[in-house]
């Protein structure tokens, strides 16, 4: 099959996402597809390369509104549409997908969603445009999708309020991992000064942006520093738009000898400290299925992250889910874990076991070539 990804950003833009979209794509060109990727040259990359066999074609944007790249050569690609067996939207708040559904109005294709969440800001008015959005524009991109894939039932759930009618069309495909990957990086993992002077170390993993609720990590950092006599490092790997508001914060509690803004890492590195941590901590006010969740798993890290319906629908029974925007009670969470071992060692057992089991890339892949072929299939008996 030939395979269009038109998406809003590819790698190197460091999103799960981004990441998604590539792991996908790999596996299918692994299985003999062609997949080419259309997307924003954001940030600054080459126009056209091939990577792992994927073909990348970036435009420039004029803007990115609540992060979201206007591109306008991206209202020239419906035109090439017919070259592709299947086109692959993802994000129903993106441009791309916007352009794509709008193509689909005027003719017949076929074209795939994959919802990667409900979007919460933790801003008033960014989640009131979100909700205006999802009543007008997003319920017409997912009626207009032949298929919809969504990461969990609680998705699938609220995606079937805003559009009552895509229920018998939307599937349960969960994000994943590349073993072979993590394993190899294991093998490479490149050390640093980041923890060697800490008796607890905390990881957290993600951009720096508000929705991902570094904010009330920040304050249940402080707590624990006030709780412990041991010496604690939080390393916060990635970068964002609000770091320089969080880098305020840690200065206003006097963390800054206990908060590390490691930035944007090598994989090699990340590798090293998923291994040589003790808890992986997301505190994020929404998520689809957090890739960095399902890599602290395998790295067989003790999970605290947000009772939210990304998390709860997937590690309910292997995480500790505590509430967003809760520092007392993620602040006692991780302390319950630093005290009591043997719970960590269970929830490191569990997780791991979970994320091999149910979580690898070559299952995705397989289930996505399953639902390719069926809606092909389904067009020629039109």
């Amino acid at each position: 099959m030939r395979i269009l990804q038109f998406v809003p950003y590819f790698l190197p833009y460091p999103g799960g996402q981004e990441r998604y979209v590539y792991n996908l794509s790999k596996y299918l060109v692994k299985m003999g597809h062609e997949v080419r990727v259309i997307t924003s040259n954001f940030p600054k990359s080459k126009k056209f390369e091939e990577i792992d066999g994927i073909t990348v074609e970036r435009y420039n944007l004029i803007t990115r509104p609540l992060r979201n790249p206007i591109v306008p050569k991206f209202l020239q690609v419906p035109k090439r549409f017919k070259e592709f067996d299947i086109v692959h939207i993802h994000n129903e708040h993106a441009f791309s997908s916007m352009v794509a559904a709008y193509a689909k109005k005027k003719e017949d294709f076929p074209l795939v969603l994959t919802n990667h969440g409900q979007l919460k800001f933790g801003n008033y008015i960014a989640d009131t445009i979100e909700k205006t959005y999802m009543k007008t524009f997003g319920k017409k991109i997912l009626e207009l999708s032949d298929i919809i894939v969504v990461n969990s039932e609680s998705d699938k759930e609220f995606l079937s309020t805003i559009a009552p009618k895509i229920s018998n069309k939307t599937y349960i495909l969960h994000n994943a991992i590349d073993p072979e990957v993590l394993t190899k990086l294991a093998k490479e993992a490149d050390g640093n000064e980041w923890t060697m002077d800490a008796d607890i170390k905390i990881l957290y993993v993600g951009r720096l942006i508000r929705r991902k609720g570094v904010e009330w990590l920040i304050k249940a950092i402080k707590i624990i520093k006030n709780s412990t006599s041991k010496k604690i490092k939080c390393i916060l790997v990635g970068e964002g738009e609000d770091r320089n508001y969080f880098e305020m914060l840690v200065r206003e509690y006097n963390l800054s000898d206990s908060v590390v803004f490691a930035g944007r890492i090598s994989d090699k590195k990340l590798a090293w400290l998923y291994e040589n941590s003790d808890i992986f901590v997301l505190p994020s006010l929404s998520e689809g299925l957090p890739t960095t969740i399902l890599e602290a798993m395998y790295f067989s890290l003790p999970v605290v992250a947000t009772d939210i319906p990304g998390n709860r629908d997937h590690f309910k029974d292997v995480a500790i889910l505590v509430p967003p925007k809760d520092e007392k009670a993620l602040a006692n969470s991780l302390l319950m874990l630093l005290e009591n071992e043997n719970l960590a060692k269970q929830l490191s057992k569990a997780g791991k076991k979970l994320v091999e089991e149910k979580y690898t890339w070559d299952r995705v892949a397989r289930e996505y070539e399953k639902l390719y072929k069926n809606i092909i299939d389904q067009r020629r008996l039109v």
